[in-house]
């Protein structure tokens, strides 16, 4: 009988595998695939760029770059697993280029009417020629990923007339439609592509003379690469009629759109049954297309994620007539036109409530074009009030530049404690509003982070009152595992000897919270006012003095 402490063999790694494995941490593109379909909340948006960005690293890990080259020149067992990792994304096809050249007999070049390459057996194996082309055909077998096409004159080589694909095992590839090689672009599509970028000019291109619009050169990338997962489209244009087209890539996971919210696109959405994240930056219009206005409900059953840039008019349509039942992440960037958009903030927040009952994690920025004037300040929790029904939420980040001022009372912030109990970011960043209530005490804070156990940052950008120190200094909490910490504080509260309240609260701050990052910045100054900043920025380098200096060198009565 078998031992029960007994344990499965595993077979003994090989020294090729072995060095697979060390190389492939190598490499100089960290993006992949996987990536953005588990943590689209943790990817970098710049706002002065298409998407295009998200598909693509465009810049590589120089040092890795070196070290793999230094790793080829160690040794004959070390060159082929190295090389493998550095060709496995190429930026351009420059390399590729270079091989050609290289060959000294162009891929393009025709025996008899038929392609060269295509009879490597009639060719004599000892000639040069044959070793140059499986030196060429190694390395292109490398080749996983193409970051980005150069232009029309870097594809001179290669035969429009058929043949073996260019790179054949090529999975990642990011294209700038050149409208004068759109068909040798597409040639490069093979079944193995799972993540696919075009960027289309314009709505059509002429190429030899015959028209291709959008909806060609998408029915022909889903027809070359079926088995696309990630796909991102940048339009210049409105696409006529995309209904008929995103379903052909029937395995799609993940769609970047960049251009026009059309009523076919959201009809399309809905027929993508496996689509699991959904990026959509628009593109603003004075005048909405009239028919977004009669769009009919769809229901999107398979989306989990949802990003959307440039909020407008068309997109807010959308969203009011679209069901999102296993919907668990949202990613807004709002940039209304109008002065005051609080009441597209709160027709958002209703539409989430109702259309997406799984929400676990809601990031929002936006901003607002003018001051409230002499108007006393909206409370945020009115905005807010829908998503407190929805106990499941982990993430919450709430971010309003440029004046956009809430209030935010004791209430509403112990409110918030009861309603997401398993709350691990909570982050609201606005300017602090100088309300005509008393001011949240400081000790609110500690109340409510005391009942999160699970909560890890904390932004909370209301002035608090930081007087009647007895009521704070001596808190009674237990140590909680808070790491990011921000406190709008009012400066009137240390009119008085104000060095001394800054420092009992770096002490509260040093007991309550011994993990905390002090080096994190979690706001920017032009969100929530230079002054609130530097009175934080003052308290965390009270409590970087106590921690330096040993944990009693400092007592919050000096």
């Amino acid at each position: 009988m078998e031992s029960p402490l007994s344990t499965s063999a595993h077979r003994a790694l090989q020294i090729d595998e072995v060095l697979t494995s060390v190389f492939r941490h190598l490499s100089p593109y960290i993006w992949e695939r996987q990536v953005l379909l588990a943590s689209p909340d943790g990817l970098h948006i710049d706002y002065g760029k298409d998407f295009s960005h998200l598909a693509a690293d465009a810049l590589p890990r120089a040092d890795n770059q070196q070290a793999l080259v230094r790793c080829s020149l160690v040794s004959r067992t070390f060159c082929p697993h190295a090389l493998k990792v550095l060709w496995r994304t190429l930026p351009n096809l420059r390399p590729v280029q270079h091989l050609l050249n290289s060959m000294q007999f162009s891929y393009a070049d025709l025996e008899s009417g038929t392609p060269y390459h295509t009879f490597p057996a009639h060719i004599d194996t000892s000639s040069l020629t044959a070793r140059k082309w499986r030196r060429y055909h190694w390395y292109a077998s490398c080749i996983v990923g193409v970051r980005a096409v150069i232009d029309y004159n870097a594809l001179e080589e290669w035969s429009d007339r058929g043949g073996p694909p260019l790179l054949p095992k090529l999975q990642s590839a990011r294209f700038r439609l050149d409208p004068r090689s759109i068909n040798r672009a597409l040639r490069l599509l093979v079944t193995s592509v799972r993540d696919l970028t075009i960027n289309l000019d314009s709505s059509g291109v002429h190429w030899e003379g015959s028209p291709l619009s959008t909806a060609d050169i998408l029915r022909a990338a889903a027809r070359r690469a079926p088995a696309t997962e990630v796909l991102n489209v940048t339009f210049k244009a409105p696409p006529k009629d995309l209904l008929p087209i995103l379903p052909l890539f029937k395995h799609l996971r993940a769609l970047v759109i960049t251009g026009w919210m059309t009523p076919s696109f959201h009809e399309a959405i809905e027929v993508l049954e496996h689509l699991e994240l959904l990026y959509v930056k628009l593109y603003w219009t004075h005048h909405a297309d009239a028919s977004l206005r009669d769009l009919q409900l769809r229901r999107c059953s398979s989306i989990k994620a949802f990003v959307a840039l440039t909020l407008s008019e068309p997109i807010l349509c959308a969203l009011r007539m679209t069901e999102f039942p296993v919907l668990e992440r949202v990613r807004l960037e709002v940039w209304p036109h109008a002065s005051d958009a609080t009441e597209a903030l709160t027709q958002i927040m209703d539409t989430l409530h109702k259309h997406a009952p799984k929400l676990r994690s809601f990031v929002l920025t936006t901003r607002s074009a003018a001051k409230h004037g002499d108007r006393p300040p909206p409370r945020l929790a009115t905005v807010l009030d829908p998503l407190l029904e929805h106990a499941a939420l982990e993430t919450l980040s709430v971010t309003l530049e440029d004046n956009y001022a809430f209030a935010l009372t004791r209430a509403d912030i112990l409110a918030f404690a009861v309603a997401w109990p398993n709350i691990v970011t909570l982050h609201l960043a606005h300017a602090p509003a100088r309300s005509p209530d008393a001011l949240p005490p400081l000790v609110t804070v500690l109340d409510f982070v005391a009942a999160c156990p699970r909560l890890e940052t904390l932004v909370l950008c209301a002035r608090f009152d930081c007087t009647s120190r007895d009521t704070w200094r001596d808190a009674a909490i237990p140590p909680h595992s808070l790491r990011g910490l921000f406190l709008g504080l009012n400066a009137e509260t240390g009119s008085y000897r104000p060095d001394k309240t800054w420092r009992a609260l770096a002490a509260v701050l040093d007991r309550c919270f011994p993990h905390l990052d002090v080096g994190r910045n979690l706001v920017r100054a032009a969100v929530v006012e230079a002054q609130t900043m530097e009175l934080w920025q003052g308290v965390l380098q009270h409590l970087q003095d106590i921690r330096a200096g040993g944990r009693r060198s400092l007592s919050p009565e000096l």
